[in-house]
């Protein structure tokens, strides 16, 4: 369809859409006044797709014009984006659709100049940090030469184990799990255990599902620990129907060291000690309790465990929890009556709690709370949330037995996504159960994404092999011995299944075909498959006659949805959803999927040979703890504007944020002598960096705290040299229950320069 250049009227979306439109015209050689005459005269689509600048997978809609991606905007056909219950879905759709910045950059990413645009070929066989790989550009034949003749080094010698893999926890995921299988090794690790498995591994014991989401829209209270949901936003919907629940009369308490985005526009706030979540999560059950507000009814037809944990609380007061978290008792008794009083109610956290050594109890503390009450899968209370099923593989290999490098045996709830910091301690300390030979990151920064960044490195090194699979060089890419370019989510398939509580599939799509004509993530995996000649159950070569569309098209027919690729391509931005509307109190028509059948309060004493302070969600205090010598704790969170460490050098986010600063309070400063913007040094017992100072009331007296991702070395020069990581602070530490890494168990001190 032709069109006028109608976006001359100069509205500062049709500016920003012109110039991508100019500059992209401008950089393959056309002159200003053929590009002026392009611009009269252009052919428009708008195509549907899902984001993938974080994991959420927030609906999108692309505007092509001329071959080129000219603007990026929500798409309400797309739940996510809109809520996360069926409910709400057509009135939040009147007022259309949400995407926050990192989704509406990425044409900055599609664009950037420096993205890796050929596969590279390291020169340099010295590898370490700031060490020239003396990059050399080769063919994609070359590169896949290179790599099957490395792969078939392992399997001539009956060690396809020895190849480990690290990706991006859902980029082409069930992929890379059907090419391990066929390789024969089970090292196929993703990145949730280094985010947020200690959570799902707690709303298992407790619940049975693995990723349960609040209904805030409808709910009347909501108690929030260590989240940040106006601003750690993964799934775009969440800070609309949080503040459309506010809207509606509901109340908001945040628990946190910090003043968070979301604390701002809480009804309370209470700055917490880290670490003592737990604390006061156990006082508000006691309390409720002793106070006789709990539903009798639903804890004795739908729970385990109650006598024994009720005897549990019976010394766990608010006065007891006071000098454990600093919370005042009395605080703590309203906090619980209220909380038992306004129906429904949501008791929630994430990965502040959940990144610390005693997560796993501190949170099941957390979701006790809405058992207490019975706020349990019910309208404004905690959804029972499960991912939509695609159907089978069409690959049909059964996994290896070997086991894993990481020893994700050893953790009674370890996630299947492995553990990476297990890896990387083995990996340095050369004492794992065999040798590692073959390594492929897939869109990882794991230099910057793991704890003790500088064993991180030594463990890379020790590595034979390294292929990384990403759009720039960073850290890690600098230590590869092949970087293959990556896709962005504008230009590869996938499939988005999660993160509401009502089934849905929606369909990632390129809107242009890849700039380099390089293979999308899935695609490499794939042609490798077939250049090893990789085998199936059957005997077959496998993938030889599927492609990636084929590979997704079998699974959705084979799903609840029952559609093929091409119908869901034409189907109302690209999405399905159910006919049947959010199903509320499901554990009365399907089995509860824990050990006991039922919301646990304590766990069976032969569950998963657990240790006996974790039968019930007993409280302890995080082993890393301020001493002397380091006297304050250092959190961390991340900021709306970024993605982990992958999105520093995108121009439009550098403009929103491009450092990040170590943020003290006032009070905590002056009394050592520190002015605000100081550049300081932070030290702890396992490393040093340096920081500029940003005074903040809003942090806790005993705590320092900065964004997550910054502190580049060798990333594009958006990101390079600007703030500092936290990596560099702390060890490899680890949940003892579930495998997480723990990132916000640190203690330092800070000295002047």
């Amino acid at each position: 369809m032709k069109k006028p250049l109608d976006f001359l009227k100069c509205t500062r979306r049709g500016f920003i859409a012109g110039t991508a439109t100019i500059g992209v015209s401008l950089l393959n050689g056309k002159s200003m006044k053929s590009v002026a005459h392009d611009l009269l005269n252009f052919e428009e689509i708008k195509i549907p797709t899902c984001c993938h600048m974080c994991g959420g997978g927030t609906g999108v809609i692309a505007t092509v014009r001329d071959g080129v991606v000219a603007k990026l905007e929500p798409n309400k056909y797309n739940p996510i984006g809109v809520c996360n219950t069926s409910l709400n879905f057509t009135e939040n759709q009147k007022d259309g659709a949400a995407m926050c910045p990192k989704g509406l950059s990425g044409i900055m990413a599609l664009y950037d100049p420096d993205r890796v645009k050929k596969p590279l070929l390291r020169t340099n066989p010295e590898k370490g940090i700031n060490v020239d790989p003396k990059w050399r550009e080769i063919t994609w034949d070359e590169a896949f030469d290179i790599i099957v003749r490395e792969l078939k080094k392992l399997i001539n010698e009956d060690r396809p184990e020895a190849l480990i893999t690290f990706s991006e926890n859902s980029l082409a995921t069930s992929i890379q799990r059907d090419f391990g299988n066929l390789f024969g090794t089970p090292n196929i690790s993703f990145h949730t255990n280094i985010c947020s498995a200690t959570r799902k591994a707690a709303t298992m014991a407790v619940f049975g599902v693995d990723e349960p989401l609040g209904d805030y829209q409808n709910s009347k209270y909501m108690l929030i620990f260590g989240w940040n949901p106006l601003s750690a936003v993964k799934w775009s919907h969440l800070p609309q129907i949080l503040l459309n629940g506010k809207s509606n009369g509901s109340k908001l308490v945040i628990i946190d060291p910090r003043y968070s985005e979301t604390a701002a526009k809480a009804d309370l706030w209470y700055p917490i000690i880290p670490g003592t979540d737990g604390a006061l999560a156990l006082a508000m059950s006691h309390v409720i309790i002793e106070e006789n507000l709990y539903n009798q009814e639903f804890i004795e037809n739908w729970t385990f465990g109650f006598d024994e944990y009720k005897k549990y609380l019976k010394d766990k007061t608010p006065e007891w929890a006071e000098k454990i978290c600093g919370v005042s008792a009395k605080d703590i008794k309203s906090l619980a009556i209220e909380f038992a009083t306004n129906q429904p109610s949501i008791a929630d956290a994430w990965i502040g709690p959940g990144q610390q050594s005693n997560g796993f109890n501190s949170i099941r503390a957390v979701l006790l709370l809405n058992v207490l009450v019975g706020s349990v899968d019910e309208p404004g209370g905690m959804m029972m949330t499960e991912e939509f099923k695609l159907g089978e593989s069409p690959i049909r290999i059964s996994p290896p037995k070997k086991k894993r490098f990481d020893g994700k045996e050893k953790f009674p709830f370890g996630h299947n996504s492995g553990v990476y910091v297990e890896t990387f301690r083995q990996l340095f300390e050369e004492n794992g159960p065999y040798k590692l030979d073959v390594a492929f990151i897939t869109m990882s920064n794991l230099v910057l994404s793991m704890p003790n960044t500088s064993q991180v490195v030594e463990g890379l090194k020790k590595l034979k092999f390294i292929v990384v699979n990403d759009n720039y060089l960073n850290e890690t890419s600098n230590l590869a011995d092949i970087v293959i370019p990556g896709t962005t989510y504008l230009e590869r398939f996938g499939l988005v299944t999660r993160g509401i509580n009502w089934e849905y599939v929606a369909l990632r799509q390129p809107v242009i075909k890849p700039l380099f004509n390089q293979y999308s993530e899935a695609e490499f995996f794939i042609e490798l498959a077939k250049r090893l000649e990789l085998k199936d159950q059957s005997g077959q070569v496998a993938f030889s006659n599927i492609r990636y569309e084929d590979y997704l098209d079998i699974r959705l027919q084979r799903s609840k949805a029952n559609i093929t690729l091409d119908e869901l391509k034409e189907a109302p931005g690209g999405v399905w959803t159910s006919p049947e509307s959010t199903e509320y109190r499901r554990y009365e028509k399907t089995v509860i999927k824990t050990e006991t059948k039922k919301f646990q309060f304590s766990l069976s004493n032969s569950s998963k040979n657990i240790s006996l302070n974790y039968i019930l969600p007993e409280y302890q205090q995080r082993r890393w703890l301020p001493d002397k010598k380091y006297p304050y704790y250092l959190i961390s969170w991340k900021h709306i504007t970024h993605t982990h460490s992958r999105t520093q050098n995108n121009p439009y986010l550098s403009e929103l944020k491009d450092q990040n600063y170590l943020y003290i309070n006032p009070m905590t400063a002056n009394s050592l002598g520190f002015k605000d913007g100081e550049l300081v040094g932070v030290i702890s017992p396992f490393g040093e960096t340096k920081a500029q100072l940003r005074f903040s009331p809003g942090m806790h007296p005993e705590v320092l705290g900065t964004e997550w991702g910054f502190g580049h070395w060798a990333f594009g020069d958006y990101a390079r040299e600007k703030g500092f990581a936290v990596n560099q602070l702390n060890k490899f530490l680890v949940d003892e229950v579930t495998g997480q890494a723990l990132h916000k168990e640190i203690c330092v001190n800070i000295r002047k320069i």
